[in-house]
C-alpha cells in the first residue's frame, strides 16, 4: 500500500492532497489563501508549493522583503559600474589624454563602493530581521499545532522527528529567507542584465561566451535533479539520529541498569555513520557538478582574450572597451560559479519546507464541536470549519466561567481501537462497553495487562475518541462539549507520571496557576505528599529535575495526584496511582479522598483489590470486554476472575502476617 493509500485508510496524518491544477485553482479563487500559510487548517493548500508557502508565511513583511530585493538589485547593478569606468579611463584618459575626466572617474570609483556597502548593510539587516521573525512565527505555529494533536499522533511520530522539524527545518527556512532567496535572484539578475549589456558593447564577444550557456544550464538542471533526493535522505537520516539521541537520554537509567551502554553507543554510531554517508553522497554529487560549473566559468575568459585581442588589432573595438568587457565577465562567471551552491540551498529549503507543510497539514482526530449555527454555513472543503474550531478552542481556553459538571458518566455500546499509521488495529481495544455511573460514585477497574483499562479512561476526557457508541457526561455526548471546558472538569493522574522541571508548588498548581499556597498545601495533604515535601531542600519551592528525577516513584505519584486534586475536578481519574506506594500510604490516601470527595466521581484503576474494594462498582476487563461487574461482595459471590485475584492477594497478605508473627517469636 503506498503512502497516500495508508493515509486514506486511517493514518493519523489525514492530509487533504490536491493535484497541482486543483491547487492552482484554489489559489486563484481564495482571497485569504496567502494569509493562512501557518494555519494548520489551511497549510494543505500549499502542498507541493514550498515557495508559495514561504512567501505567504511572510506576507506581513512582504513589503519590506520586496524593498530588500529591490535594494539588492540596485546593489548588483552598481557592481558593473567600476568595470565600465575602468574602460573609460583607458580610452579617454590614457589613450585620448582627456585628464579633466579623471577626477570624475576617480570620484565615481570611490563613491560607488561606499554606496554599495551602505545598501548592502541595510538590505542584509532587513532580510535578517524578516527571516528571524519568520522563524519565530513558524516555530510558534508548529508548537501550537503540536499542542492540539491527539495521542495517536504522538504514538506514531518519533520525538526526534519533531525536534528536527522545530530546529533544523525551521533554520533552513530562515536561511532561505535571509540569504538564499536574494542571492539566487541577485545572480539571475546579474546574468540577464550583464549579458544584455555585453551584447550592447559588442555582440560578437558576447555570443562567443553565450554559446556555453546551454551547457551550463544543462549541468545545473542535472545537478538539481540529483541533489534533491540526497537532501531528502539526509533529512530522514537526521530524524533517525535525533530519535536515537532523544530515546537514549530519556532512557539513560534503563541503559545503565541493563548495562547496555555499549549497545546504545554502537546504535548511535551506526545512525551517525549512516548520516555521514548520506552527507558524503550529497558531497559527491556536489563534487561532480560544482567543479565542472566552476571550470566552465573560468573557461569563459579564454574566448574574450582571443577574440577580443583580434578585434582590437583590427580596430573594431578600442582597448578600453576590451578592458571594460573583460571586467564585466564576472556577470557570467559569478552566476555560473554560484549556480551550484544556490541550487543546493534551494533544494535543502524545499525539503525542509515540505516537511513543515506536511506537519502543519496533519489533522487531529479529536476536535471541539462546531456551533450549530455555523455547521452548514462554513464548507469543510475550504478549510474554514477547522479554522473556526481552532479559534473556538483558543477562545474557550481563555474563559474563566466554565460551568462545573455533575459527574454522571455513561458508556453506551462503546467500541474503540487505536488509530495508527504504522500499526493497523487487528482487533478492538474496547469491545461494546456499557455501564452507568452516578455523580459521586467511585468506580474500580481491574484487568490483566492489555485488557483496555487505560484506554477506557482516556476516552472520558477525549484523549482518544470512540469508534462506535457514545460516552455521555451529565446526559450529553462528550463530543458535544468544548474540549477545554470538558478537560477542565476532569482530573487525570496517568500511569506514566510526568513532572516538569520546575518547583514542587508549580507542578501541583500546573492546572490552576492562580492557586494560593494554602490550596497547594491542601492538595498535597490529601495526596499524602505533605509528609516529604517540607523535608526537601527548599520545601515547596524545591526545583525537581525533568520528569521528577531525584524523587522516588511513590513521591512522584503523590505529587501527580496532588496536581489532579488541585483543580477540584468533577471527575477524577486515577490510573494505578498508588502502585508505587506502600499499603499503609495507599490506605491513607484513600481515606483522604473519601473524606474530600464531596460528590466527585472517581475512576480508579488498580492492581490491588484493597484499593478498590470499597468502590460503588467494580469493572473487570478482559481483552477489551467487561467480563465481570458489581460490588466487591457481588464479584466474590460470582467466583470468577476477581475472586481468583482476591484469593491470590489475600493469600499473600496471610503469608506476610505469618512471617511477621514467626519473626516476632
Amino acid at each position: 500500500m503506498n503512502k497516500q493509500n495508508k493515509r486514506t485508510a486511517g493514518s493519523t496524518r489525514q492530509v487533504k492532497r490536491l493535484n497541482r491544477q486543483e491547487n492552482d485553482q484554489l489559489f486563484k479563487h481564495s482571497r485569504d489563501a496567502y494569509r493562512d500559510a501557518l494555519n494548520p487548517q489551511e497549510a494543505w493548500r500549499f502542498t507541493g508549493h514550498p515557495f508559495r508557502w514561504i512567501f505567504a508565511a511572510i506576507h506581513k513583511d512582504m513589503g519590506w522583503f520586496i524593498l530588500a530585493l529591490v535594494l539588492d538589485l540596485i546593489f548588483s547593478s552598481l557592481s558593473m559600474i567600476p568595470s565600465v569606468i575602468t574602460g573609460k579611463i583607458v580610452d579617454e584618459v590614457l589613450d585620448q589624454q582627456i585628464y579633466t575626466h579623471l577626477v570624475m572617474f576617480l570620484t565615481i570609483l570611490v563613491v560607488v563602493p561606499l554606496l554599495r556597502g551602505s545598501i548592502m548593510y541595510f538590505f542584509r539587516n532587513l532580510l535578517e530581521e524578516i527571516s528571524q521573525r519568520a522563524m519565530v512565527n513558524i516555530r510558534n505555529a508548529l508548537y501550537r499545532h503540536l499542542q492540539n494533536m491527539d495521542l495517536s499522533f504522538y504514538s506514531d511520530t518519533p520525538t526526534g522527528n519533531l525536534m528536527a522539524n522545530l530546529t533544523g527545518d525551521v533554520d533552513n527556512i530562515r536561511h532561505f529567507v535571509a540569504f538564499a532567496a536574494y542571492s539566487t535572484l541577485e545572480q539571475l539578475f546579474i546574468f540577464v542584465v550583464g549579458i544584455s549589456y555585453l551584447l550592447y558593447l559588442n555582440w560578437q564577444l558576447a555570443l562567443s561566451i553565450a554559446v556555453f550557456t546551454p551547457l551550463i544550464f544543462l549541468l545545473a538542471w542535472r545537478f538539481a535533479r540529483q541533489i534533491r533526493p540526497r537532501w531528502s535522505q539526509i533529512r530522514r537520516s537526521f530524524e533517525r539520529l535525533n530519535a536515537v539521541v532523544q530515546e537514549n537520554i530519556s532512557g539513560n537509567r534503563v541503559t545503565k541498569a541493563f548495562v547496555r551502554k555499549t549497545y546504545e553507543t554502537e546504535r548511535f554510531e551506526r545512525e551517525n555513520q549512516t548520516y555521514r554517508e548520506m552527507n558524503n553522497e550529497a558531497a559527491d554529487v556536489r563534487a561532480k557538478f560544482i567543479p565542472a560549473l566552476d571550470g566552465m566559468a573560468n573557461f569563459l575568459s579564454i574566448p574574450i582574450i582571443l577574440l577580443g585581442g583580434i578585434l582590437v588589432i583590427r580596430g573594431q573595438i578600442t582597448l578600453g572597451e576590451l578592458v571594460a568587457f573583460n571586467g564585466l565577465i564576472f556577470v557570467l562567471v559569478n552566476p555560473t560559479r554560484q549556480i551550484g551552491f544556490r541550487i543546493d540551498e534551494i533544494q535543502r529549503f524545499s525539503t525542509s519546507a515540505d516537511k513543515i507543510i506536511d506537519l502543519l497539514s496533519t489533522k487531529t482526530r479529536v476536535r471541539s464541536p462546531l456551533p450549530p449555527a455555523t455547521e452548514t454555513a462554513v464548507p469543510e472543503q475550504h478549510g474554514q470549519e477547522a479554522e473556526l474550531l481552532l479559534q473556538l478552542d483558543q477562545a474557550e481556553a481563555l474563559r474563566c466561567d466554565i460551568q462545573p459538571l455533575k459527574g454522571e458518566v455513561e458508556f453506551r455500546d462503546v467500541s474503540f481501537h487505536h488509530h495508527s499509521f504504522t500499526r493497523p488495529a487487528k482487533h478492538e481495544t474496547l469491545d461494546h462497553i456499557s455501564f452507568h455511573v452516578l455523580p459521586g460514585q467511585t468506580i474500580g477497574i481491574m484487568g490483566a495487562t492489555g485488557s483496555g483499562k487505560t484506554s477506557l479512561v482516556e476516552l472520558i476526557p477525549r484523549l482518544q475518541d470512540v469508534n462506535q457508541g457514545q460516552i455521555l457526561i451529565d446526559g450529553k455526548d462528550v463530543r458535544s462539549y468544548q474540549l477545554q471546558a470538558l478537560r477542565r472538569n476532569i482530573g487525570v493522574v496517568t500511569q506514566d507520571v510526568f513532572l516538569f522541571s520546575d518547583t514542587v508548588s508549580s507542578n501541583i498548581a500546573y492546572g490552576r496557576p492562580d492557586l494560593s499556597d494554602r490550596e497547594v498545601h491542601e492538595a498535597a495533604r490529601i495526596a499524602c505528599a505533605d509528609g516529604f515535601i517540607p523535608d526537601m531542600e527548599e520545601g515547596y519551592e524545591t526545583i525537581i529535575g525533568e520528569r521528577g528525577v531525584g524523587l522516588s516513584g511513590g513521591q512522584r505519584q503523590r505529587i501527580s495526584l496532588a496536581r489532579a486534586l488541585a483543580i477540584q475536578p468533577a471527575i477524577l481519574i486515577l490510573d494505578d496511582t498508588t502502585s508505587a506506594v506502600d499499603m499503609e500510604t495507599d490506605q491513607e490516601i484513600r481515606d483522604h479522598l473519601a473524606r474530600q470527595q464531596h460528590g466527585q466521581t472517581v475512576f480508579m484503576i488498580a492492581s490491588r483489590i484493597s484499593s478498590i474494594r470499597s468502590a460503588d462498582q467494580i469493572l473487570v476487563l478482559d481483552q477489551g470486554k467487561i467480563v465481570e461487574q458489581g460490588t466487591h461482595d457481588e464479584l466474590l459471590a460470582q467466583k470468577g476472575y476477581y475472586y481468583d485475584i482476591y484469593l491470590t492477594q489475600m493469600g499473600q497478605i496471610d503469608h506476610t502476617i505469618n512471617d511477621m508473627r514467626k519473626a516476632g517469636e
